[in-house]
């Protein structure tokens, strides 16, 4: 009888020391976030709305807590950045051309106790001026809206978060804002996920033939943290499954005694 309960936890043993291999061998963390405004538009129902684009700038950092990029571009019309390291990525573009915002990061880990981020955001600079009327103006604004989020984690994985930001400023008041509260799951294997694509609008009122200034800035941002378990925390698992094998062994022997 000693032997064949010695056999059940070997057995029992070697159970645990794959689930142990196996879970640390995998501790994974994913965030994606893709956000993009394009066709940005005035159109006024009086006159005309003359939208002139003057700037643009994007600016993409990426982190692993060792290694970190962070670049910026300023060019005109079209200003892209991109930065990668291990374990993080980030995109950015403003096309004062197409009227168009965008912005990507990524992060995703795989079997480590480590942290990575990243973070996009893309502005663009104008003027906007009401011609050929006087007075009050409906002016309609309208763009599409572009967005996609995901994050998980797998049985060790710790934390993955995704944010995005966008608003458009009117002579430094913000007339249009968009936060969307952090998108991440709770505790290990935890997924969450939104995307769709949606026309947005809205009418303001404005003076014709008076020069406004037009300031338009989207972000998206990616977190994501990992916790590989500890050898001594496996093997406290395998000991217990030990354990808990011979007090039931005990249990079943007096049972059918």
């Amino acid at each position: 009888m000693r032997a064949k309960s010695f056999k059940v936890f070997v057995r029992v043993l070697v159970f645990g020391l794959m689930l142990g291999a196996s879970s640390t061998a995998y501790a994974d963390a994913f965030s994606l976030t893709s956000f993009s405004i394009t066709n940005l538009q005035f159109t006024a129902s009086a006159g005309t709305a003359q939208f002139t684009l003057t700037g643009s700038m994007a600016r993409a950092e990426a982190t692993n807590l060792v290694q970190t990029q962070n670049i910026i571009s300023s060019s005109f019309p079209i200003a892209q950045a991109s930065a990668v390291v291990n374990g993080a990525s980030a995109s950015a573009t403003a096309n004062a051309t197409t009227h168009s915002v965008s912005t990507d990061s990524t992060a995703s880990l795989g079997g480590c106790t480590c942290t990575a981020g990243s973070f996009g955001f893309a502005t663009l600079t104008g003027t906007l001026i009401l011609s050929g009327v006087e007075g009050d103006v409906d002016v309609n604004i309208s763009f599409l809206q572009t967005l996609l989020r995901e994050v998980k984690t797998d049985q060790s994985g710790v934390f993955a978060e995704s944010g995005t930001f966008f608003d458009i400023l009117l002579n430094g008041t913000p007339i249009f804002s968009v936060q969307v509260e952090a998108l991440n799951p709770t505790g290990p294997n935890g997924f969450a996920q939104v995307s769709g694509a949606d026309q947005i609008s809205r009418t303001i009122r404005l003076q014709g033939g008076t020069e406004n200034t037009i300031f338009v800035r989207i972000s998206s941002t990616s977190l994501v943290m990992n916790e590989v378990p500890e050898p001594a925390t496996v093997a406290l698992l395998v000991t217990g499954l030990g354990f808990m094998t011979g007090v039931l062994k005990k249990r079943r022997k007096k049972a059918d005694e």
